[in-house]
């Protein structure tokens, strides 16, 4: 497969993921343009008064509360609302937000029971997940055997 060809395949899937809600894995095997494709693709969907997706890039042993934190703090900055306004919960500014899809990157980083921490709250808030990485690193992470996990749909991505 060839570069133009894998970069519309992403960001395609992405754009069908997106649209119809749904969680997925990509795996990225090696694959240099994907941030470059994430990056567009979240782009093109953001706009001044929502963001609807948002990417990602786990470091390692965050806490699922630390997560959370950044993700409240990075939408209330896209969203322009004042830090004194910190009262807001994190529901309050998903929902301000119109937050629908997280792409998460280097997810085998993460260890797995804040994974699937991050996985329940996400679902309970209607947020849809893609996990972006090394099918390898993520086999070795056991995500890939998670059941809430184990029945997504699947991208491999190549040169």
């Amino acid at each position: 497969m060839n570069k133009l060809t894998t970069k519309v395949n992403l960001s395609d899937w992405l754009g069908v993921k997106f649209a119809n809600s749904e969680n997925g894995i990509a795996f990225d095997n090696h694959f240099d343009h994907k941030f470059a494709i994430v990056q567009d693709f979240v782009e093109s969907r953001d706009d001044d008064f929502k963001t609807p997706v948002i990417y990602y890039q786990v470091f390692p042993e965050e806490t699922a509360s630390q997560f959370l934190a950044t993700l409240k703090q990075e939408l209330a900055s896209k969203l322009g609302m004042p830090k004194t306004n910190s009262r807001q919960s994190i529901l309050e500014v998903i929902k301000a937000a119109e937050l629908k899809l997280i792409i998460l990157d280097e997810i085998h980083l993460q260890p797995l029971d804040t994974l699937q921490n991050l996985l329940g709250f996400l679902a309970s808030c209607n947020i849809s997940v893609i996990l972006l990485g090394y099918r390898s690193k993520m086999e070795i992470a056991q995500i890939l055997a998670l059941p809430s996990v184990s029945t997504w749909d699947q991208l491999e991505i190549s040169t």
